[in-house]
Protein backbone atom coordinates (compact mmCIF):
# COMPACT_ATOMS: atom_id res chain seq x y z
CA UNK A 1 0.00 0.00 0.00
CA UNK A 2 0.78 3.63 -0.42
CA UNK A 3 2.19 5.23 2.77
CA UNK A 4 0.87 8.38 1.83
CA UNK A 5 -2.45 6.12 2.76
CA UNK A 6 -3.86 6.50 6.04
CA UNK A 7 -6.51 3.80 7.88
CA UNK A 8 -8.35 5.00 10.16
CA UNK A 9 -10.34 4.47 13.98
CA UNK A 10 -11.87 6.88 15.82
CA UNK A 11 -12.95 6.61 19.57
CA UNK A 12 -15.82 9.30 19.19
CA UNK A 13 -16.12 10.07 23.11
CA UNK A 14 -18.80 12.54 24.88
CA UNK A 15 -16.09 14.14 26.48
CA UNK A 16 -12.89 13.13 24.97
CA UNK A 17 -11.77 11.86 21.79
CA UNK A 18 -8.77 10.27 20.18
CA UNK A 19 -7.55 8.53 16.54
CA UNK A 20 -5.44 5.97 15.80
CA UNK A 21 -4.33 4.73 12.35
CA UNK A 22 -2.20 1.64 10.21
CA UNK A 23 1.25 2.53 9.75
CA UNK A 24 2.37 1.30 6.60
CA UNK A 25 6.04 1.43 7.19
CA UNK A 26 5.77 -0.38 10.31
CA UNK A 27 3.15 -2.76 9.85
CA UNK A 28 1.51 -1.70 13.11
CA UNK A 29 -1.09 0.61 15.00
CA UNK A 30 -0.40 4.20 16.27
CA UNK A 31 -1.70 6.92 18.24
CA UNK A 32 -2.12 10.42 17.22
CA UNK A 33 -0.53 12.63 19.65
CA UNK A 34 -2.57 15.41 19.05
CA UNK A 35 -0.45 17.77 21.91
CA UNK A 36 2.33 17.82 19.64
CA UNK A 37 4.75 15.36 21.39
CA UNK A 38 3.55 15.65 25.23
CA UNK A 39 2.05 12.23 24.95
CA UNK A 40 -1.66 13.42 25.48
CA UNK A 41 -3.13 11.74 23.08
CA UNK A 42 -7.24 12.41 24.80
CA UNK A 43 -8.58 15.22 22.84
CA UNK A 44 -11.65 16.98 24.63
CA UNK A 45 -14.58 16.77 22.26
CA UNK A 46 -15.25 20.65 22.64
CA UNK A 47 -16.02 23.22 19.79
CA UNK A 48 -15.81 26.81 20.68
CA UNK A 49 -16.81 29.44 18.13
CA UNK A 50 -16.36 33.59 18.71
CA UNK A 51 -19.23 35.86 17.02
CA UNK A 52 -17.09 38.28 16.71
CA UNK A 53 -14.42 36.84 14.78
CA UNK A 54 -16.11 34.06 13.84
CA UNK A 55 -13.70 31.94 14.38
CA UNK A 56 -13.95 28.25 15.20
CA UNK A 57 -11.57 26.64 17.96
CA UNK A 58 -11.28 22.46 18.84
CA UNK A 59 -10.26 20.52 21.51
CA UNK A 60 -7.94 22.05 24.39
CA UNK A 61 -8.13 25.29 23.30
CA UNK A 62 -11.98 25.38 23.36
CA UNK A 63 -11.97 24.43 27.07
CA UNK A 64 -9.37 27.43 27.71
CA UNK A 65 -12.14 29.58 26.27
CA UNK A 66 -14.79 28.66 28.92
CA UNK A 67 -15.97 31.18 30.45
CA UNK A 68 -14.31 34.03 27.95
CA UNK A 69 -14.55 36.61 25.37
CA UNK A 70 -17.78 36.25 23.24
CA UNK A 71 -17.21 32.58 22.91
CA UNK A 72 -20.07 30.16 22.31
CA UNK A 73 -18.37 26.50 24.04
CA UNK A 74 -20.45 23.42 22.58
CA UNK A 75 -19.93 20.64 24.99
CA UNK A 76 -21.37 17.24 25.27
CA UNK A 77 -22.20 17.11 21.77
CA UNK A 78 -22.39 13.09 21.10
CA UNK A 79 -24.70 13.09 24.16
CA UNK A 80 -26.89 15.90 23.07
CA UNK A 81 -27.08 14.57 19.42
CA UNK A 82 -30.54 13.46 18.10
CA UNK A 83 -32.28 15.91 20.54
CA UNK A 84 -33.29 18.22 18.07
CA UNK A 85 -31.02 21.28 19.23
CA UNK A 86 -30.76 24.32 17.46
CA UNK A 87 -28.21 27.33 17.32
CA UNK A 88 -28.82 30.65 16.00
CA UNK A 89 -25.59 33.15 15.67
CA UNK A 90 -24.80 35.50 12.84
CA UNK A 91 -28.49 35.18 11.79
CA UNK A 92 -27.96 31.61 10.67
CA UNK A 93 -29.73 28.54 12.45
CA UNK A 94 -27.03 25.65 12.63
CA UNK A 95 -27.92 22.49 13.72
CA UNK A 96 -25.32 20.28 16.29
CA UNK A 97 -24.39 17.70 13.73
CA UNK A 98 -23.04 20.89 11.62
CA UNK A 99 -20.48 21.98 14.69
CA UNK A 100 -19.74 18.04 15.21
CA UNK A 101 -18.49 18.22 11.46
CA UNK A 102 -16.32 20.81 11.86
CA UNK A 103 -14.94 18.69 14.93
CA UNK A 104 -14.42 15.39 12.88
CA UNK A 105 -12.19 17.62 10.02
CA UNK A 106 -10.14 19.30 13.23
CA UNK A 107 -9.59 15.64 14.23
CA UNK A 108 -8.41 14.50 10.70
CA UNK A 109 -6.08 17.46 10.14
CA UNK A 110 -4.25 16.14 12.72
CA UNK A 111 -2.95 13.09 10.10
CA UNK A 112 -1.66 16.03 8.47
CA UNK A 113 1.07 16.61 11.02
CA UNK A 114 2.41 13.15 10.41
CA UNK A 115 2.19 12.96 6.74
CA UNK A 116 1.34 16.12 4.59
CA UNK A 117 0.00 14.29 1.56
CA UNK A 118 -2.11 12.18 3.41
CA UNK A 119 -4.94 10.49 2.23
CA UNK A 120 -7.52 8.95 4.73
CA UNK A 121 -9.08 5.95 2.79
CA UNK A 122 -10.97 4.07 5.46
CA UNK A 123 -12.58 5.52 9.19
CA UNK A 124 -14.86 3.08 11.76
CA UNK A 125 -15.78 5.17 14.26
CA UNK A 126 -16.40 3.72 17.69
CA UNK A 127 -19.59 5.19 19.75
CA UNK A 128 -21.13 4.91 22.87
CA UNK A 129 -23.18 1.41 23.41
CA UNK A 130 -25.91 3.92 24.90
CA UNK A 131 -26.25 6.10 21.81
CA UNK A 132 -29.55 6.09 19.75
CA UNK A 133 -30.48 5.58 16.09
CA UNK A 134 -31.26 9.09 15.99
CA UNK A 135 -27.89 10.01 17.01
CA UNK A 136 -26.27 7.97 14.60
CA UNK A 137 -28.23 9.30 11.67
CA UNK A 138 -27.05 12.80 12.67
CA UNK A 139 -22.96 11.41 12.88
CA UNK A 140 -23.63 10.26 9.26
CA UNK A 141 -25.36 14.00 8.18
CA UNK A 142 -21.86 15.07 10.05
CA UNK A 143 -19.65 13.05 7.66
CA UNK A 144 -21.55 14.10 4.54
CA UNK A 145 -20.47 18.00 5.57
CA UNK A 146 -18.02 17.29 6.32
CA UNK A 147 -17.17 15.45 2.56
CA UNK A 148 -15.90 12.16 4.97
CA UNK A 149 -19.15 9.91 3.61
CA UNK A 150 -17.30 7.86 1.61
CA UNK A 151 -14.09 6.85 3.63
CA UNK A 152 -16.54 5.95 6.47
CA UNK A 153 -16.88 2.57 6.68
CA UNK A 154 -19.09 1.92 9.75
CA UNK A 155 -20.04 2.84 12.87
CA UNK A 156 -19.66 0.55 15.73
CA UNK A 157 -20.12 -0.45 19.19
CA UNK A 158 -17.45 0.08 21.95
CA UNK A 159 -17.30 -2.48 22.95
CA UNK A 160 -16.94 -4.46 19.76
CA UNK A 161 -13.79 -2.63 19.71
CA UNK A 162 -12.55 -3.24 22.90
CA UNK A 163 -12.75 -6.82 22.40
CA UNK A 164 -11.51 -6.42 18.90
CA UNK A 165 -7.99 -4.74 19.88
CA UNK A 166 -7.60 -8.18 22.97
CA UNK A 167 -8.33 -10.59 20.53
CA UNK A 168 -5.36 -8.82 18.22
CA UNK A 169 -2.78 -7.91 20.98
CA UNK A 170 -3.40 -10.73 23.50
CA UNK A 171 -2.88 -14.55 23.65
CA UNK A 172 -5.68 -16.08 24.97
CA UNK A 173 -5.27 -17.89 28.46
CA UNK A 174 -8.36 -20.30 28.99
CA UNK A 175 -11.88 -19.62 27.96
CA UNK A 176 -12.90 -16.00 29.78
CA UNK A 177 -12.32 -12.99 29.87
CA UNK A 178 -13.17 -9.92 32.80
CA UNK A 179 -13.67 -6.52 30.80
CA UNK A 180 -13.36 -3.45 33.08
CA UNK A 181 -14.47 -0.31 31.90
CA UNK A 182 -13.60 2.57 34.04
CA UNK A 183 -15.21 5.72 32.39
CA UNK A 184 -16.14 9.20 33.34
CA UNK A 185 -20.12 7.95 33.76
CA UNK A 186 -19.34 4.83 35.63
CA UNK A 187 -17.70 2.28 36.23
CA UNK A 188 -18.29 -1.23 34.26
CA UNK A 189 -17.86 -4.95 34.84
CA UNK A 190 -18.50 -7.49 31.97
CA UNK A 191 -17.76 -11.69 31.83
CA UNK A 192 -17.22 -13.14 28.74
CA UNK A 193 -16.81 -16.82 28.17
CA UNK A 194 -15.63 -17.96 24.63
CA UNK A 195 -17.96 -20.45 23.33
CA UNK A 196 -16.52 -23.51 20.57
CA UNK A 197 -18.53 -21.22 17.13
CA UNK A 198 -16.15 -18.44 18.87
CA UNK A 199 -19.33 -16.55 20.07
CA UNK A 200 -18.75 -14.09 23.18
CA UNK A 201 -21.48 -15.36 25.94
CA UNK A 202 -22.00 -12.40 28.79
CA UNK A 203 -22.07 -14.86 31.95
CA UNK A 204 -22.63 -11.08 33.89
CA UNK A 205 -22.63 -7.60 33.75
CA UNK A 206 -22.90 -4.87 36.12
CA UNK A 207 -22.16 -1.16 36.47
CA UNK A 208 -22.42 2.26 39.21
CA UNK A 209 -22.30 5.13 38.69
CA UNK A 210 -20.94 6.20 42.20
CA UNK A 211 -17.75 5.00 40.74
CA UNK A 212 -17.08 6.92 37.48
CA UNK A 213 -14.39 9.03 37.05
CA UNK A 214 -16.29 12.86 37.23
CA UNK A 215 -17.23 11.79 41.02
CA UNK A 216 -13.57 11.20 41.43
CA UNK A 217 -12.53 14.14 40.10
CA UNK A 218 -15.62 16.22 42.03
CA UNK A 219 -13.87 15.28 44.74
CA UNK A 220 -10.47 16.40 44.08
CA UNK A 221 -12.52 19.24 42.54
CA UNK A 222 -14.29 19.95 45.88
CA UNK A 223 -11.32 19.55 47.63
CA UNK A 224 -9.61 22.22 45.40
CA UNK A 225 -12.51 24.98 45.47
CA UNK A 226 -12.86 24.62 49.71
CA UNK A 227 -9.06 25.70 49.60
CA UNK A 228 -9.69 28.85 47.77
CA UNK A 229 -12.87 29.97 48.62
CA UNK A 230 -11.33 29.32 52.72
CA UNK A 231 -8.55 31.33 51.75
CA UNK A 232 -9.98 34.52 49.79
CA UNK A 233 -13.27 34.34 52.19
CA UNK A 234 -15.47 34.49 48.91
CA UNK A 235 -19.31 33.60 48.93
CA UNK A 236 -20.09 33.55 45.65
CA UNK A 237 -18.02 32.79 42.49
CA UNK A 238 -18.11 35.69 39.11
CA UNK A 239 -18.81 33.32 36.05
CA UNK A 240 -14.93 33.99 35.24
CA UNK A 241 -13.26 33.05 38.67
CA UNK A 242 -15.82 30.08 37.91
CA UNK A 243 -14.37 29.60 34.61
CA UNK A 244 -10.74 30.21 36.18
CA UNK A 245 -11.34 26.99 39.00
CA UNK A 246 -13.04 24.83 36.33
CA UNK A 247 -9.70 24.49 34.34
CA UNK A 248 -7.52 24.99 37.23
CA UNK A 249 -8.93 21.98 38.79
CA UNK A 250 -8.86 20.01 35.05
CA UNK A 251 -4.93 20.97 35.11
CA UNK A 252 -4.38 19.78 38.35
CA UNK A 253 -6.27 16.10 38.92
CA UNK A 254 -4.26 14.37 36.69
CA UNK A 255 -0.67 15.72 38.15
CA UNK A 256 -2.93 14.77 41.86
CA UNK A 257 -3.77 10.95 40.94
CA UNK A 258 -2.20 10.23 37.56
CA UNK A 259 1.14 10.02 38.73
CA UNK A 260 3.08 7.05 40.98
CA UNK A 261 3.40 8.66 44.44
CA UNK A 262 1.02 10.23 46.65
CA UNK A 263 2.58 13.75 47.91
CA UNK A 264 1.77 16.97 49.94
CA UNK A 265 0.68 19.33 46.80
CA UNK A 266 0.95 22.73 46.49
CA UNK A 267 -1.63 24.96 44.42
CA UNK A 268 -0.69 28.30 43.11
CA UNK A 269 -3.40 29.94 42.52
CA UNK A 270 -1.97 32.57 39.77
CA UNK A 271 -5.31 33.54 38.18
CA UNK A 272 -6.47 35.37 41.28
CA UNK A 273 -5.35 38.56 42.46
CA UNK A 274 -3.11 38.93 44.26
CA UNK A 275 -1.61 35.58 43.72
CA UNK A 276 -1.59 33.04 46.68
CA UNK A 277 -0.27 29.30 47.36
CA UNK A 278 -1.82 26.49 49.40
CA UNK A 279 -1.43 23.28 50.05
CA UNK A 280 -3.28 20.06 50.03
CA UNK A 281 -1.92 16.98 52.34
CA UNK A 282 -1.17 13.63 51.01
CA UNK A 283 -3.18 12.69 53.85
CA UNK A 284 -6.38 15.01 52.31
CA UNK A 285 -5.69 12.96 49.21
CA UNK A 286 -5.14 9.48 51.03
CA UNK A 287 -8.82 10.26 52.56
CA UNK A 288 -10.16 10.24 48.94
CA UNK A 289 -8.09 7.09 48.03
CA UNK A 290 -9.30 4.84 50.67
CA UNK A 291 -13.12 5.54 50.32
CA UNK A 292 -12.95 5.26 46.73
CA UNK A 293 -10.79 2.02 46.98
CA UNK A 294 -13.73 0.66 50.04
CA UNK A 295 -16.39 1.12 47.15
CA UNK A 296 -14.65 -0.12 44.13
CA UNK A 297 -13.47 -3.36 46.35
CA UNK A 298 -17.07 -3.51 47.32
CA UNK A 299 -18.19 -3.48 44.12
CA UNK A 300 -16.10 -6.07 42.72
CA UNK A 301 -17.13 -8.51 45.65
CA UNK A 302 -20.89 -8.00 45.00
CA UNK A 303 -19.90 -8.82 41.47
CA UNK A 304 -18.09 -12.65 42.29
CA UNK A 305 -20.91 -13.35 45.00
CA UNK A 306 -22.24 -16.26 44.73
CA UNK A 307 -20.91 -16.80 41.31
CA UNK A 308 -19.52 -19.54 39.54
CA UNK A 309 -16.80 -18.49 38.32
CA UNK A 310 -13.83 -17.96 40.97
CA UNK A 311 -12.36 -14.17 39.99
CA UNK A 312 -8.59 -16.18 40.98
CA UNK A 313 -9.57 -18.54 37.48
CA UNK A 314 -9.58 -15.41 35.17
CA UNK A 315 -6.29 -14.75 33.31
CA UNK A 316 -8.21 -12.64 30.79
CA UNK A 317 -8.44 -9.26 31.30
CA UNK A 318 -9.30 -5.81 29.19
CA UNK A 319 -9.00 -2.57 31.23
CA UNK A 320 -10.23 0.08 29.55
CA UNK A 321 -11.48 3.57 29.57
CA UNK A 322 -9.56 7.46 31.63
CA UNK A 323 -10.03 5.95 35.12
CA UNK A 324 -7.68 3.48 34.15
CA UNK A 325 -4.95 5.50 34.47
CA UNK A 326 -5.69 7.08 37.63
CA UNK A 327 -2.70 5.41 39.37
CA UNK A 328 -4.18 3.89 42.84
CA UNK A 329 -7.05 2.38 40.43
CA UNK A 330 -4.79 1.14 38.04
CA UNK A 331 -2.86 -0.63 41.01
CA UNK A 332 -5.64 -1.75 42.82
CA UNK A 333 -6.87 -3.57 39.91
CA UNK A 334 -3.58 -5.07 38.69
CA UNK A 335 -3.57 -5.91 42.83
CA UNK A 336 -6.51 -7.49 43.28
CA UNK A 337 -6.40 -9.87 40.24
CA UNK A 338 -2.78 -10.40 40.02
CA UNK A 339 -2.26 -9.06 36.71
CA UNK A 340 1.23 -8.48 35.20
CA UNK A 341 0.36 -5.96 32.48
CA UNK A 342 0.74 -2.34 32.57
CA UNK A 343 -2.45 -0.88 31.12
CA UNK A 344 -1.58 2.81 32.14
CA UNK A 345 -1.03 5.37 28.68
CA UNK A 346 -3.22 2.44 26.99
CA UNK A 347 -5.97 2.23 28.21
CA UNK A 348 -7.92 5.01 26.52
CA UNK A 349 -6.04 3.96 23.23
CA UNK A 350 -7.77 0.69 23.04
CA UNK A 351 -11.40 1.63 21.83
CA UNK A 352 -9.35 3.89 18.92
CA UNK A 353 -7.05 1.12 18.05
CA UNK A 354 -9.65 -1.79 18.24
CA UNK A 355 -11.87 0.56 15.56
CA UNK A 356 -8.71 0.91 13.44
CA UNK A 357 -8.15 -2.83 13.41
CA UNK A 358 -11.76 -3.50 12.23
CA UNK A 359 -11.05 -0.68 9.58
CA UNK A 360 -7.79 -2.80 8.41
CA UNK A 361 -9.87 -5.86 8.58
CA UNK A 362 -12.60 -3.81 6.32
CA UNK A 363 -9.85 -3.35 4.08
CA UNK A 364 -8.46 -6.70 3.91
CA UNK A 365 -5.18 -5.02 5.28
CA UNK A 366 -5.25 -7.43 7.85
CA UNK A 367 -7.22 -11.00 8.44
CA UNK A 368 -10.43 -10.66 9.84
CA UNK A 369 -11.71 -12.92 12.34
CA UNK A 370 -15.06 -13.80 13.36
CA UNK A 371 -16.13 -13.22 16.69
CA UNK A 372 -20.17 -12.66 17.49
CA UNK A 373 -20.58 -10.65 20.80
CA UNK A 374 -23.71 -11.02 22.88
CA UNK A 375 -25.04 -7.60 24.59
CA UNK A 376 -26.05 -7.22 27.99
CA UNK A 377 -26.14 -3.08 27.32
CA UNK A 378 -29.55 -3.82 25.81
CA UNK A 379 -33.34 -4.89 27.02
CA UNK A 380 -34.04 -7.94 25.11
CA UNK A 381 -38.16 -7.70 26.35
CA UNK A 382 -41.08 -5.15 26.76
CA UNK A 383 -41.53 -4.48 30.87
CA UNK A 384 -45.18 -3.58 31.64
CA UNK A 385 -48.13 -3.96 33.59
CA UNK A 386 -51.97 -4.70 32.00
CA UNK A 387 -54.12 -1.62 32.64
CA UNK A 388 -58.01 -1.86 31.92
CA UNK A 389 -59.94 0.10 29.42
CA UNK A 390 -63.58 0.68 28.90
CA UNK A 391 -63.59 -2.72 26.79
CA UNK A 392 -60.77 -4.80 27.92
CA UNK A 393 -56.97 -5.42 29.67
CA UNK A 394 -53.92 -4.28 27.25
CA UNK A 395 -50.26 -4.81 27.89
CA UNK A 396 -48.72 -1.15 28.38
CA UNK A 397 -44.70 -1.38 28.24
CA UNK A 398 -43.16 0.79 31.18
CA UNK A 399 -40.17 0.14 29.25
CA UNK A 400 -39.49 -1.11 25.94
CA UNK A 401 -37.04 -3.79 24.87
CA UNK A 402 -33.96 -2.48 22.46
CA UNK A 403 -33.94 0.37 25.50
CA UNK A 404 -30.17 0.90 26.51
CA UNK A 405 -29.61 0.28 30.06
CA UNK A 406 -28.56 3.21 30.55
CA UNK A 407 -30.89 6.09 29.16
CA UNK A 408 -33.60 7.64 31.20
CA UNK A 409 -36.77 5.60 31.30
CA UNK A 410 -40.00 7.56 30.81
CA UNK A 411 -42.50 8.33 33.46
CA UNK A 412 -46.02 7.41 32.52
CA UNK A 413 -49.17 8.64 34.63
CA UNK A 414 -52.23 6.16 35.02
CA UNK A 415 -55.46 6.81 36.51
CA UNK A 416 -57.36 4.72 39.21
CA UNK A 417 -60.89 4.16 38.49
CA UNK A 418 -61.33 0.64 39.10
CA UNK A 419 -59.94 0.06 42.56
CA UNK A 420 -59.91 1.05 45.54
CA UNK A 421 -56.44 -0.64 46.59
CA UNK A 422 -53.70 -1.73 44.36
CA UNK A 423 -53.13 -4.86 43.47
CA UNK A 424 -50.99 -5.96 39.88
CA UNK A 425 -48.20 -7.85 38.16
CA UNK A 426 -44.97 -6.80 36.76
CA UNK A 427 -44.65 -8.45 33.50
CA UNK A 428 -42.51 -9.05 30.75
CA UNK A 429 -43.21 -10.24 27.46
CA UNK A 430 -40.84 -12.69 25.87
CA UNK A 431 -42.28 -13.74 22.60
CA UNK A 432 -45.89 -13.73 22.80
CA UNK A 433 -45.81 -15.08 26.67
CA UNK A 434 -46.33 -13.24 29.56
CA UNK A 435 -44.20 -13.74 32.77
CA UNK A 436 -45.18 -11.97 35.50
CA UNK A 437 -41.48 -10.83 37.27
CA UNK A 438 -42.92 -9.27 40.64
CA UNK A 439 -47.11 -9.14 42.21
CA UNK A 440 -47.00 -5.44 43.95
CA UNK A 441 -49.52 -5.08 46.55
CA UNK A 442 -50.04 -1.74 48.27
CA UNK A 443 -52.95 -0.31 50.76
CA UNK A 444 -53.66 2.71 49.85
CA UNK A 445 -53.42 5.47 52.25
CA UNK A 446 -55.84 7.81 54.13
CA UNK A 447 -54.76 10.86 52.21
CA UNK A 448 -55.89 8.97 48.86
CA UNK A 449 -59.30 7.59 50.07
CA UNK A 450 -60.97 10.12 48.02
CA UNK A 451 -62.79 9.78 44.56
CA UNK A 452 -61.07 7.07 42.25
CA UNK A 453 -61.52 9.51 39.43
CA UNK A 454 -58.88 12.03 41.22
CA UNK A 455 -56.24 9.99 42.31
CA UNK A 456 -53.57 9.50 39.52
CA UNK A 457 -50.28 7.66 39.83
CA UNK A 458 -46.91 8.54 37.92
CA UNK A 459 -45.10 5.02 37.11
CA UNK A 460 -41.50 4.53 36.28
CA UNK A 461 -39.18 1.71 36.00
CA UNK A 462 -35.22 2.09 36.64
CA UNK A 463 -32.41 0.23 35.62
CA UNK A 464 -30.34 -0.55 39.00
CA UNK A 465 -27.95 -2.39 37.12
CA UNK A 466 -28.10 -4.72 33.92
CA UNK A 467 -30.10 -8.03 35.83
CA UNK A 468 -32.17 -5.47 38.17
CA UNK A 469 -34.88 -2.86 37.58
CA UNK A 470 -36.41 -0.62 40.24
CA UNK A 471 -40.13 -0.23 39.89
CA UNK A 472 -41.53 3.42 41.36
CA UNK A 473 -45.14 4.27 42.21
CA UNK A 474 -45.79 7.75 43.28
CA UNK A 475 -48.67 9.95 43.95
CA UNK A 476 -49.41 12.42 41.20
CA UNK A 477 -52.31 14.75 42.63
CA UNK A 478 -55.00 16.20 40.63
CA UNK A 479 -54.14 19.35 39.81
CA UNK A 480 -54.96 22.22 42.27
CA UNK A 481 -57.75 20.63 43.94
CA UNK A 482 -55.65 17.94 45.46
CA UNK A 483 -51.77 18.26 45.10
CA UNK A 484 -49.65 15.47 45.04
CA UNK A 485 -49.18 14.04 48.60
CA UNK A 486 -45.71 12.53 49.69
CA UNK A 487 -47.01 8.67 48.84
CA UNK A 488 -44.33 6.91 47.10
CA UNK A 489 -43.17 2.91 46.60
CA UNK A 490 -40.29 1.42 45.34
CA UNK A 491 -39.76 -2.31 44.49
CA UNK A 492 -36.83 -3.99 43.39
CA UNK A 493 -37.26 -6.57 40.63
CA UNK A 494 -34.93 -9.11 39.38
CA UNK A 495 -34.89 -9.74 35.50
CA UNK A 496 -33.20 -13.36 36.09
Amino acid sequence: MNENNFIIGIDLGNLTSCISYYDFNQKSLDIVDASGGYGKFNIPTIVSYNTDSKDWVFGEYALLNKGFSNDIIFENIIENLGKDYKYIFNDEQFELYYILSKFLLFLLENIKNINPNAKIIGIVLSVSSCISKKSIDEIIKSFELANLKNQLIKIVDEKECILKEFFFNNLINKDKILLIDCNYNKMEIFLYQISKNNKLICLKSAFKKELAQSNIFNAIKNLIIKKFMDYTKLINLNSTQHANLENFCLQQFDFILKKNKITDIKLYYNFYYPPFQQTISKEEIFDIIFYFEKEINIFFNEFFKNNEVNEKDIKNFALVGEGIEIDFIHKLIKSRFSIEKNFKNKAKRIVSDGACIIACQEKNILPKDYIEIEDLNILKNDIGIFIKNEFEEVFFPLIHKNTYVLQETKKNIFNLIYLENLDFDIYIKKNEEYISLKNIKIELPSSLKRDLRTIRFLLQIKFINFNQVLFLIEDFGFGEIFPKTDFKKEFLINLI
